[in-house]
């Protein structure tokens, strides 16, 4: 493959801050491609079961879509920012990238994150409060979902540590190569924030009006079906390999049409005004310290 058939653009996260919305938008314009998958992980070597594949080859071929009208190729990795090795890793890569980051009150982050978590089976504690409680245990290794593929992202009182991120991802790039949204400013105007999106990438407008929304809280009616969707056990692969064989097809479907069975769209339920007040104390001076670093007014975060 040609070595300049690259991505040049890298949505880092944060995750549940409304980045598959925005690389779902970016996504249908014309002179933008996606990686399909569009989390590969594939800078995030400290999350070796996140990783799609450790091949650069084959990561590239992610990026097979692209065209002559293509000028704007992106990875939409959002444990990114999160990793301790991915945006170093991703500067070596490319140290002209653009880097977008998109950033969530934690009050709302961290338990839509672990409604993500269950629902991907990463997470097996089902109320987001005992999940809170479990954090300094599984720090020390302890209480960790059979397949959980990230321990680290269990991590419920750092996962949102923002400022520290940022200071990290600075340290390897600078600032005119980065582009931080704030989830609220996203949700109140989204075409604003998308149209500043597109010029940041250098990409022309293409008129867009609708924004659908996407993502929505989701969980499955049974765990353990989930659980066997997603982590298919290795005689099921078999089987499902040969039948795709004698069926010359590349894809059964079978995975994605018990997946929809089994899922329901769901609000969460409101957090206890003592638990939202813990999640304010523990991220209280991180978020201090990233209103300074992006020189805007977080107090709503901290109320």
């Amino acid at each position: 493959m040609n070595q300049t058939i690259k991505p040049n653009f890298f949505i880092v996260g944060a995750p549940k801050c409304g980045t598959t919305a925005l690389s779902a938008y970016l996504k249908e314009h014309k002179n933008i491609v996606i990686s399909d998958p569009k989390e590969p992980h594939f800078f995030a070597t400290d999350m070796q079961k996140m990783r799609t594949t450790d091949n650069k080859e084959q990561y590239l071929k992610y990026f097979k879509d692209v065209t002559d009208q293509t000028f704007a190729i992106g990875d939409a990795s959002v444990w990114y920012l999160y990793s301790k090795e991915a945006i170093k890793n991703i500067k070596q890569f490319n140290p002209d990238a653009k880097i977008i980051v998109m950033l969530r009150n934690p009050v709302e982050m961290v338990p839509s994150m672990h409604a993500q978590h269950l629902y991907r089976t990463d997470e097996d504690v089902k109320e987001f409060a005992e999940a809170w409680k479990l954090n300094e245990s599984r720090e020390l290794g302890n209480n960790i979902p059979k397949y959980c593929r990230a321990p680290q992202n269990l991590n419920y009182k750092k996962i949102a540590l923002y400022a520290e991120q940022i200071e990290r991802l600075y340290r390897y790039f600078p600032k005119e190569q980065v582009k931080i949204i704030l989830f609220d400013d996203f949700k109140k105007d989204t075409k604003k924030i998308y149209e500043e999106t597109l010029e940041f990438l250098n990409i022309n407008k293409d008129g867009r009006e609708h924004f659908p929304v996407i993502n929505e809280n989701t969980t499955s009616k049974n765990y353990w079906i989930k659980a066997l969707i997603v982590n298919q056990p290795k005689f099921i692969i078999f089987i499902k390999n040969i039948i795709k064989k004698i069926l010359g097809k590349e894809k059964l479907n079978i995975a994605s049409f018990l997946n929809n069975l089994n899922t329901i769209k769901e609000k969460r339920k409101p957090l206890e005004d003592t638990l939202k007040q813990e999640i304010i104390d523990n991220y209280k001076n991180d978020i201090l310290k990233l209103s300074k670093i992006l020189n805007r007014n977080l107090d709503n975060w901290i109320k």
